[in-house]
Order: C-alpha cells, then structure tokens, then sequence
C-alpha cells in the first residue's frame, strides 16, 4: 500500500561509525550515530561590532549567546532572502550578549537581524548521509511506513539517479568563493541518492523475501547523498543549503516483502543478510 506519511529527517557526516549503523538492518546499529549536520541555533539579534572580532547582542525571547557554543560558526540571517551569512568562529562566549570570534567579522549584519550559530561546515569534497524514519503510526498492525524512494529521484536509476527537488534539494545560496554574499536567484547543484541499508532476508526459508518476523523491521533508511559535479566536488568558501520534506510518499512494508519490490520502491538492494539463529532486535518506532 502507498500513501504519505509524516517523518523525521536528519543528516550526518560519513564516518566508520555512520557507515556501520547505515549498513545494518534496521538502521539502527549497534551504536548512536555521530558528527549530525544540524540547523544553526538561534542565539538572540545583532547589536554592534559588526566588522570587528567582538559582537554584540540582544536576546530574542529566550535565546541569547549562551545558548551558543566555543567553536560553532556565527552566522545571521538575511532579513530579505533568508540566507545564512558566515560571520566567522566564536573564540569565547563572553556574555549572555556578547561574543568573541577568533578573527574580524566577514560581514556586517542589518540591525536587529537574528544571530545564529552551528558547528557544521563541509569541506567541497564531502558526501553525506540522511536518514529517513519509519513509522509504524496508521499502519496495519505488523507493518510500518517506508519511504518510496522511487519519487525522490528523477529516473529509475537506483545508483545514479539524480535528486527529485519537489521532495529534496541542494542549493548553492552564496556567490562562489564568497560566503557573505546572496546569489539572487539560488543555484541548484543535482545530487545522487544510494539507499545503504542491507536488509535482512529470510535465509535458506526465502532469501527473495526480507524480514521474516516484526522485530527484524527496519527503523531507519539511510542514504548516502553525492553532488553532480565536476569531480562531485563543491566550490570552496561558499553556502549551501539542505532541504527535504518530511511528509512524503511511503510503502507499507511487513514480513516478506519482495525483494522486487523493494528494488521498485527505489532501494539500491545490497547483498542481504542472512537471519540470524539469534536475533534479537527492537520493534519499529511509533
């Protein structure tokens, strides 16, 4: 059965840890996942020393500079375009209103415009991962949510099929080589999309068929995301922005699925796993 559901997205850095965890069944692993390429944190409004080392701020509500951390990068939002502009790195949180970046400012922000901050930049040769949850919410008992990655591409392609932007999309919102600047309009930079989950099969009963019980469900799909470049590589000292939507179109998969149609959902179908004699897994997030 297909319809839309409600997900969460996240996106990580590809490290030895990512992988194992991107590569199991479930998409869970046996550890947490690490290096989360997370949205800036708001960290009140801009007062002053724009153009200097030292800023300073107002709260917004109830954030201000403590909610900041040593060595997240500063930014602010452009008020007109909503682009993130690189300020520089905090060096030290002085105050709840005043920073201290290790250099002088790259960019002077409007009055009152909001301050932000991540720890986050990617070097221009980075892939990265998204993992997407299931869901068992509105499923049938038995069963949960699994996205159909066939509608995120735009060609049956499982390996090299470039991105679908109406569901996920990678812009480039600066200039080339100069990240405190807006490009009008935004730049697209295609990318491909390579489920990695190896999922589970049903051994020697059915190894055309996966998840021979609930518990072997899967949690999370994991996809490795690669831009379509020159040399898929990015330019240097320049913004990008990530987004995807979290309701989509989704698969309600239970025991035995087919290996089939997996493959026509969109998934880059690996080497399956044999069930082990001893498995013992965690059931599907509500």
């Amino acid at each position: 059965m297909l319809a839309s559901y409600n997900s969460e997205v996240k996106y990580y850095r590809i490290n030895a840890n990512n992988t194992a965890i991107a590569t199991s069944n479930n998409g869970v692993g046996t550890s947490a996942p690490t290096e989360e390429i997370t949205a800036p944190v708001l960290g009140g409004t801009y007062v002053s020393g724009g153009l200097t080392a030292t800023i300073t701020g107002a709260a917004s509500g109830t954030q201000d500079f403590n909610d900041l951390a040593v060595n997240q990068y500063l930014y602010y939002i452009n008020g007109t375009t909503g682009a993130y502009v690189l300020m520089g790195q905090i060096e030290t949180i002085d105050s709840a209103t005043q920073v201290t970046l290790y250099d002088t400012s790259l960019a002077e922000p409007t009055a009152s415009a909001s301050l932000v901050g991540s720890y986050f930049l990617i070097t221009n040769t980075e892939s990265l991962y998204m993992r997407v949850a299931c869901s068992t919410i509105g499923a049938a008992p038995g069963t949960t949510w699994i996205p159909n990655f066939s509608r995120w591409r735009t060609s049956a392609d499982v390996v090299n099929g470039v991105n679908n932007t109406s569901i996920t999309k990678l812009e480039r919102i600066s200039n080339v080589g100069v990240p405190v600047s807006t490009a009008s309009p935004a730049d697209n930079v295609s990318f491909t999309i390579q489920t990695m989950n190896v999922f589970i099969n049903g051994g020697s009963v059915d190894s055309n068929r996966f998840w021979a019980n609930v518990g072997l469900l899967p949690q999370y799909m994991w996809i490795k995301i690669t831009p379509k470049t020159t040399n898929n590589s990015l330019a240097s000292k320049t913004m990008y922005r990530f987004t995807t939507l979290e309701t989509f179109e989704g698969y309600q998969a239970g025991i035995n699925t087919t290996v089939s149609q997996m493959t026509t959902l969109g998934y880059n179908v690996q080497s399956p796993q044999s069930t082990p004699q001893s498995q013992t897994n965690s059931q599907p997030i509500n």
